[in-house]
């Protein structure tokens, strides 16, 4: 069973089809472009997972440390962006080479993640209040556990280790519960609605035959279905519960991102563009972002928009796309269309993690500063906009 830490940490190939979403029928705005300083210095190694909806900007910074015995190991700490400044979110105590991942954030300042030692296969679940970390219960000893999401609720869900597999678990508080599977070995949770009454995720069918995206609410657990393929997987859903994830297509030799627009309601194909596809966040206006395969083996951000496929490359300012520099993923959108990803570069020898945040031009009144205190390049970039 691929993990929920792998899909994460993957870039997903992704192309990009018909979408077909109940929302307002004005057309997509221009948007600001800033570095969030990776490309042009400072904060080199961060990488953005999430916005919230005071603009502030969670993610993940690879710090080289030494490791006591005169050598250096790769440590890997969670962090939050506020502006300019950058706050380090403290792994668990006692850890001799921490390593810690924060998936999510919600809009109290409250993380989601894991923290463990960065040369063992283990980790425990962790919620963060500010800097400070608070172990949550788990199903079994060892394994990899780690919490996926927190809503504002500070409810979370995740996958925990049994002592012979992962199971999709939640936490109200720090007590722990077992979501189950679809009869199958292992389960992961990976979304939790504001209500704190549904959970998304996915889990393997009975004798480990597929894995299929599900939700879990009082009744239990419900199978989402495929696009015909073996296997699916949902990641978040809205307060409207439009659910988004991915899904194999029959012959299982490609992957289109998925919208199930409601609980029990069948998976829509969001299409492709020649190879696989994946949604990674919806707002709770509907709208989609995630990343799109190119003819040239890239990732580019998308956006999917009142039935618009938008390529946010079009937002990269000149100079960095000189020096080989493209967004490659679309991570996150706020309820302000505030957008975080990350940038790639095609020097297969230039590995260093970069981000960006682009920010909808005009501002809504009432939304945060934040990108007013950003360091980096800015740049409004007329779309290309592509009917669907």
């Amino acid at each position: 069973m691929i993990t929920t830490r792998q899909i994460l940490q993957r870039s997903a190939l992704v192309a990009i089809g018909l979408l077909a979403l109940a929302g307002s029928p004005a057309l997509a705005q221009n948007y600001v472009f800033s570095d969030l300083g990776t490309v042009t210095g400072g904060n080199e190694g961060f990488l953005a997972y999430r916005v919230n909806s005071h603009g502030a900007i969670a993610g993940n910074q690879n710090v080289p440390l030494p490791d006591g015995h005169g050598g250096v190991f790769l440590g890997s700490f969670p962090v939050v962006l506020n502006g300019n400044t950058l706050s380090q979110l403290d792994p668990l105590p006692g850890l001799i080479e921490p390593a810690s991942t924060s998936w999510t954030f919600n809009d109290a300042g409250q993380s989601a993640g894991s923290s463990g030692n960065a040369d063992l296969a283990t980790s425990s679940p962790v919620r963060w209040d500010g800097t400070t970390p608070v172990p949550l219960e788990t199903l079994g000893f060892g394994g990899e556990s780690s919490a996926y999401h927190i809503n504002n609720q500070a409810q979370l869900v995740g996958q925990s280790w049994t002592g012979e597999s992962l199971h999709a678990v939640r936490w109200d508080g720090t007590a722990i519960t077992d979501l189950g599977t679809l009869g199958g070995t292992s389960s992961s949770a990976d979304s939790i609605s504001e209500s704190g009454d549904i959970v998304v995720g996915r889990a393997q069918t009975t004798n480990d035959e597929a894995e299929h995206a599900v939700y879990w609410d009082s009744l239990g657990i419900h199978d989402l279905g495929t696009l015909g393929g073996t296997d699916s997987y949902s990641l978040i859903l809205n307060d409207t519960h439009q659910i988004i994830g991915a899904s194999q297509l029959s012959g299982d030799d490609v992957s289109h991102a998925a919208l199930w627009n409601g609980l029990g309601a069948p998976p829509v194909d969001l299409g492709s563009l020649g190879g696989d596809s994946i949604a990674w966040f919806i707002n709770n206006a509907g709208t989609i972002v995630g990343e799109s395969a190119m003819a040239d083996g890239t990732t580019h951000a998308t956006l999917w928009e009142n039935g618009l496929l938008i390529d946010l490359n079009d937002y990269l300012p000149t100079e960095l796309r000189a020096g080989g520099w493209y967004l490659g993923s679309a991570q996150a959108i706020n309820e302000h269309g505030a957008i975080v990803g990350w940038l790639n570069n095609i020097d297969p020898t230039n590995t260093a993690g970069a981000s960006f945040l682009l920010t909808p031009v005009p501002v809504p009144a009432a939304v945060w500063l934040f990108g007013s205190g950003l360091a980096g390049l800015v740049g409004v970039l007329r779309r290309r906009q592509s009917k669907v």
